[in-house]
């Protein structure tokens, strides 16, 4: 019987640390602005990248609708994806040249992901750029 409680005792431990450091994590909402980031450095930024993240958008647009179509091109598929990686990285350069992580407040959440339009994700919907 004392197996079992303090088998059940440890569980409960790890899943209440667990959940402390999900909360605590570094993907949260100001991973750039809140902790430290220079206002004119963001500004920067901003200003710098504006046509640059215009461009992103429109380029996942562009890809979403080719994968809604029928029959997708995959070929324009691979040349607009690969035109994404193109413009995050010129981003993320800038990004780098004025001291911010990158993307904005969603570094760490899902990096890596596959999301269903074949992209990498960054986990965020709703990032700076």
């Amino acid at each position: 019987m004392k197996k079992v409680a303090i088998i059940g005792l440890a569980v409960l431990v790890v899943m209440l640390v667990s959940i402390v450091v999900y909360a605590q994590g570094p993907w949260g909402y100001g991973m750039g602005y809140g902790k430290g980031a220079n206002i004119e450095e963001v500004k920067k930024f901003q200003k710098e990248t504006l046509s640059l993240r215009d461009e992103l958008i429109t380029k996942r647009l562009e890809l979403r609708q080719e994968y809604n179509k029928p029959t997708p091109d995959t070929n324009h598929i691979g040349t607009i994806r690969k035109e994404i990686i193109d413009l995050q990285t010129k981003i993320q350069e800038i990004a780098d040249k004025h001291g911010m992580p990158g993307p904005i407040g969603c570094r760490m959440m899902g990096r890596g992901k596959m999301r269903h339009d074949g992209l990498m994700g960054t986990g965020c919907p709703n990032h700076v750029w």
